[in-house]
């Protein structure tokens, strides 16, 4: 009998090693999604793209491959982005997509344990502005992949956080977070947000923008991803002049047509974007109280998210809000550099974790 008493606790202990949990960071964006490991970094980055077929009534490509006939697929292939403006706006097609990107990038790690394989965790972060019914989504979509739970963050956050700023600090931390879906802006205290605004306004917008532009100007009609490439080589507010020969389809003619497009006409294009998002700064300024203006002034404001990597646009809005602006280290990856350390930081996560979701 002594011998079971001694037996007993080592099978449970070796039972729970078995079963040990595993965290996984992800952010589901609006254009690409990110996967972490705790311990092993960012595993993936991968568009946030599905295609389904009308015809068989199928998904048959999801990522790189998705995006890269989004505009070109014949009629009875959809190419969907499961996620608009931070929320799931497809539920089926954002459970295929993190099935895949999960398959691809979690389970080979993991493929050669011979026993139980862990019960994964994820974490991973919703907008500011999300309902509980939306965060519920987002919540069900990575449980139906693979996750036995879920823990949820609020975007700003988990993006301060990743950009190495002090959000459990008395002092104040201005993030602006510049999105494909959208533009979330927020100012956090002791781990908590004081002020946030939200505004649809992100890179998809954008893109949106500079076609109408295009045709009103060139007479040129191009698609999403053109436009998307524009944007990225183009649009610049530090002065440099650069010029890209642009293809598409004449507005008269329907026939191909060129047209060379120069940073001159991008900026005119998107920069009443740019201000709109300005004048949404200025607002969330004039909500929070008093007393922390004088921190925001000293500590500025710190930009995450890809189009915080257009050129001189951290001097621009410095120049309009009078408030000094910095760049994150890699901005694009700030959210899930931020969840990732949250994994790994128990006292951290528990203060900003959403608990109504649950």
């Amino acid at each position: 009998m002594r011998n079971l008493k001694e037996i007993v606790p080592k099978i449970y202990s070796f039972a729970g090693m078995l079963m040990r949990k595993e965290k996984v960071a992800i952010d589901f964006g609006t254009s690409m999604a990110r996967i972490a490991i705790n311990k092993k970094g960012i595993v993936l980055r991968e568009p946030a793209y599905v295609g389904y077929s009308t015809r068989s009534k199928e998904y048959l490509f999801h990522g790189k491959e998705a995006k890269e006939i989004f505009g070109k697929s014949p009629n009875f292939i959809d190419v969907i982005r499961p996620i608009e403006q931070g929320i799931i706006s497809d539920f089926d097609a954002g459970v295929y997509l993190m099935n895949k990107l999960v398959q691809k990038s979690v389970l080979p790690y993991y493929q050669n344990i011979i026993f139980l394989r862990p019960i994964f965790e994820a974490y991973t972060a919703v907008p500011v502005s999300s309902t509980e019914v939306e965060s519920r989504a987002t919540q069900e979509v990575l449980e139906r992949a693979l996750f036995a739970n879920v823990r949820l963050f609020e975007k700003p956050l988990a993006a301060a956080y990743g950009a190495d700023q002090p959000i459990f600090s008395k002092d104040p931390t201005f993030v602006l977070d510049f999105g494909a879906g959208m533009v979330e802006m927020a100012v956090i205290i002791m781990g908590g947000i004081v002020g946030s605004k939200s505004l649809n306004l992100g890179g998809l917008h954008m893109d949106r923008i500079l076609k109408n532009y295009l045709h009103l100007k060139y007479g040129i009609i191009i698609g999403d991803v053109t436009a998307e490439h524009i944007k990225e080589e183009l649009l610049s507010f530090d002065g440099e002049k650069k010029v890209l020969t642009v293809r598409g389809k004449s507005l008269e003619t329907g026939l191909p047509k060129s047209a060379r497009v120069t940073s001159s006409d991008v900026q005119e294009a998107l920069v009443s974007v740019i201000n709109q998002i300005i004048d949404g700064v200025k607002e969330l300024l004039e909500t929070i109280p008093p007393e922390i203006v004088d921190g925001l002034v000293r500590r500025g404001a710190v930009l995450t998210g890809d189009l915080a990597n257009i050129p001189g646009l951290d001097a621009y809005i410095t120049r309009e809000t009078k408030l000094p602006i910095i760049k994150a280290n890699v901005p694009q990856d700030a959210t899930i550099r931020g969840l990732a350390k949250l994994m790994s930081s128990t006292e951290d996560l528990t203060r900003i974790e959403i608990k109504s979701a649950s």
